[in-house]
């Protein structure tokens, strides 16, 4: 899933922005990712998924990693599983049942 577009989201000029939101093709934000500063967990990386429901965010949504680009994966992975994830079960895939085609031939 290289096509997740990963945008600064700091607020203000205060120093380095350690805040970024994975947005899809689609422009939809899908993820966010930033530092933690301070605390048991400071240095780690806090992620969090944004889209899904039902069945689907009964999963791990969000969590901790040892470095910025472990949380990105994170993020990218959830995604994948969520694009994988019929929309019936929460995920992305289309509600809408493809048509299926006969292997008869019709009349005409």
């Amino acid at each position: 899933m290289d096509n997740i577009v990963w945008q600064k989201t700091g607020i203000g000029a205060q120093g380095p922005s350690h805040e970024f939101t994975a947005i899809a093709p689609n422009g939809i934000d899908i993820g966010r990712i930033y530092r933690i500063d301070g605390g048991p967990l400071n240095g780690r990386w806090r992620w969090v998924f944004l889209l899904g429901h039902s069945q689907f965010r009964q999963g791990i949504m969000s969590g901790h990693q040892a470095s910025k680009q472990r949380a990105a994966d994170q993020v990218r992975k959830t995604y994948e599983g969520y694009l994988e994830t019929p929309g019936s079960d929460g995920g992305g895939q289309s509600r809408i049942p493809l048509k299926k085609h006969s292997n008869q031939n019709q009349a005409v």
